[in-house]
């Protein structure tokens, strides 16, 4: 019998997961993540809590004792995982229509389309939604269409359609969906050249809608009345049929990815409602962070008595939530979500250029790019300055954020921010000292998430106060299809200059400021780890983030280890997903680490990701599998 059917065998003694009186597991290489980094090869479980850790001989006792012996096979064993930015209840595929975040031609599109329209739109006049659309990949023109639009018109002319973008920043829309656009008043007035002109009543939009594609960004979306589904707006019985459908599989698998704790970035009562669902089930298997999250508010042109009204009416909400779950043992509100602004991706191709949002220090340039019908692309003439400089979601003269940040400080809440571009970190950075100036230090983990672009100045400061930094790992490496859609508008770009060097300038301030993490880390910063699942990819797949961190993986793509300064070590990356990520969600005490007394919450592995390193393979970390999940030691996963 191999290793692993031994391992499998041990397991499915305690009767298909139920709790056992006690369980020793033995032979294993253990990596507790504790203070000291400690190494064991052997563990008691005793009432969900580890109650001996250490050598083979050091339970020895327990053996004697009568518990169940596991051998573990010589597996790693890591403490269970924590995934500190996700939207687990989009982890999984609703019965919709659905294109799984993959990139798809247009003609793709168009079949897709024509196959979902009977089941989910049969009649003239449905909606039809169709989720985890790519605006960043695929969308390629073909002989039959030249944009998304198009496609949804000639597809399903009786229809209005959307496509729910995979980011939470941008869709695309048919024109009767267009034409559903309703001002504040609630009447359809439709987005059009003349609502959207200076004047207009949706002039506010314009810089968010293409009426030639039909993509629309951001708060522009909510002018048109899509039905009650997505993740972050549903909230009727149809939604919750939906979403209580999936809930099983949620819980499998976030277990199968040996995920034992998570901090869902961005609840409402709806999501916080399937959390407490699954509770009742007996399938939520792990601990849940249920940040409070504001959506669709207006963040900006707020001063004085109005500034105060929001941050009052906001902190007794939180509060309200936060004692909702007071006692809870599994589910928790002691956080707040903040949007600071939006995104980095525009697209250069479009006429005129679509310009990123994010908040950025200097003005975004035009670029003027062409590509062939091979995909060449080319600089055709000399960018210019576009005097955009996208949008902090806070009006800064106001305030506003430092006394929102500062309020919850006070108030006891974990702040988690949403930064992209280099001027919303530091209006973030500024909010957090703040903070610190008024309260003092109170020990609150706070955390910025994504961190595309922070100045060097900034990455001192991070560390300075000693900030979680929530990045997701995997997409921290160069990828020139991607970066096509970032880097012109932020490096000038000349007339006939190579594409590759507009994207990879080894002087350029995207070497030195895209996705910093080992710079944050040696100033002081702390590295957690968070997929934003369903965010281009369902699957929350820390081993490829994991892979990422370490590599900066540029094998094959032209990039010329643009970014390889930025890589971390592997232990690094353990921390990020275990002890510091219990850390940022104050559950260090309970969980993040192998050791006497914490619940017993741990995952096997089926490769030593140590030895794949130590000889040059880090790149096959990306394909590690969880062979078991074991949380408040009861088994919730065995491969």
């Amino acid at each position: 019998m191999g290793v692993g059917a031994g391992l499998l065998l041990g397991c499915s003694q305690g009767g298909g997961g139920a709790p056992v009186s006690g369980t020793v597991y033995v032979n294993g290489k253990v990596y507790t993540q504790d203070a000291k980094l400690s190494e064991a090869s052997a563990f008691a479980v005793q009432d969900g809590k580890f109650v001996e850790v250490g050598s083979d001989a050091d339970v020895a006792a327990y053996r004697r004792q009568g518990f169940k012996v596991v051998d573990l096979g010589g597996k790693m064993v890591l403490p269970g995982l924590h995934d500190n930015h996700v939207h687990a209840m989009g982890t999984v595929a609703l019965d919709m229509c659905d294109l799984d975040s993959k990139g798809v031609t247009l003609d793709e599109l168009a079949d897709k389309v024509k196959a979902c329209l009977p089941k989910y739109a049969p009649a003239k006049g449905d909606w039809l939604v169709v989720n985890q659309w790519s605006p960043y990949e695929g969308n390629n023109p073909t002989a039959s269409y030249r944009n998304v639009r198009e496609v949804l018109d000639k597809v399903a002319p009786d229809n209005p359609v959307v496509l729910a973008g995979t980011d939470g920043h941008a869709s695309a829309y048919s024109q009767r969906a267009l034409d559903l656009a309703q001002d504040k008043q609630g009447r359809t007035v439709g987005f059009s050249a003349s609502t959207l002109a200076a004047g207009g009543v949706f002039a506010e939009f314009a810089p968010y809608v293409s009426l030639d594609s039909g993509v629309v960004r951001e708060d522009a979306r909510s002018a048109i009345p899509v039905p009650d589904s997505g993740l972050l707006s549903a909230s009727d019985d149809k939604a919750a049929k939906l979403y209580d459908a999936i809930l099983p599989a949620v819980s499998s698998l976030l277990a199968s990815r040996g995920i034992t704790s998570v901090q869902d970035a961005c609840t409402s009562d709806f999501i916080r409602q399937r959390y407490l669902n699954m509770q009742k089930q007996g399938i939520l298997n792990m601990r849940v962070t249920a940040a409070t999250c504001f959506i669709g508010d207006d963040y900006r042109d707020k001063s004085g008595d109005e500034a105060q009204a929001y941050v009052d009416t906001h902190l007794a909400r939180a509060q309200a939530v936060r004692q909702q779950f007071a006692g809870n043992p599994l589910i928790k509100a002691d956080a707040v979500k903040i949007f600071v602004d939006g995104v980095l991706e525009g697209d250069p191709f479009s006429s005129p250029p679509a310009f990123p949002n994010a908040g950025m220090l200097e003005s975004f340039h035009k670029p003027h790019l062409q590509k062939d019908a091979d995909g060449q692309v080319t600089v055709s003439a000399d960018s210019e300055d576009s005097g955009e400089r996208g949008i902090v979601n806070y009006e800064e003269k106001a305030g506003l954020l430092n006394d929102y940040v500062s309020a919850l400080d006070k108030s006891g809440f974990s702040v988690h921010m949403h930064s992209i571009g280099d001027r919303s970190t530091r209006a973030a950075v500024d909010a957090l000292q703040s903070a610190r100036e008024r309260n003092g230090k109170s020990g609150i983990p706070h955390t910025v998430a994504h961190l595309q672009m922070v100045h060097p100045d900034d990455q001192k400061r991070l560390g300075a106060l000693g900030i979680f930094l929530t990045y997701t790992y995997a997409w921290t490496a160069p990828s020139m299809a991607y970066d096509l859609l970032v880097t012109p508008f932020i490096h000038p770009s000349k007339a006939g200059q190579k594409i590759e060097d507009v994207l990879y300038d080894p002087l350029g301030y995207v070497k030195k400021a895209f996705y910093p993490v080992e710079s944050t880390r040696k100033e002081g910063a702390v590295l957690v780890a968070g997929s934003d699942a369903p965010v281009d990819s369902r699957d929350p797949r820390p081993f490829v983030n994991i892979a990422s961190g370490v590599t900066r993986s540029t094998e094959g793509d032209g990039t010329g280890g643009y970014t390889a300064h930025e890589r971390t070590s592997l232990q690094n990356m353990l921390m990020a997903y275990t002890i510091n990520g219990a850390r940022a969600v104050r559950q260090d005490a309970v969980s993040g680490s192998i050791e006497k007394g914490k619940s017993a919450d741990f995952i096997v592995l089926d490769r030593n990701l140590f030895d794949l390193v130590a000889s040059g393979k880090a790149q096959q970390i990306a394909d590690t599998q969880v062979e078991m999940t074991v949380f408040m030691g009861r088994q919730v996963y065995r491969r």
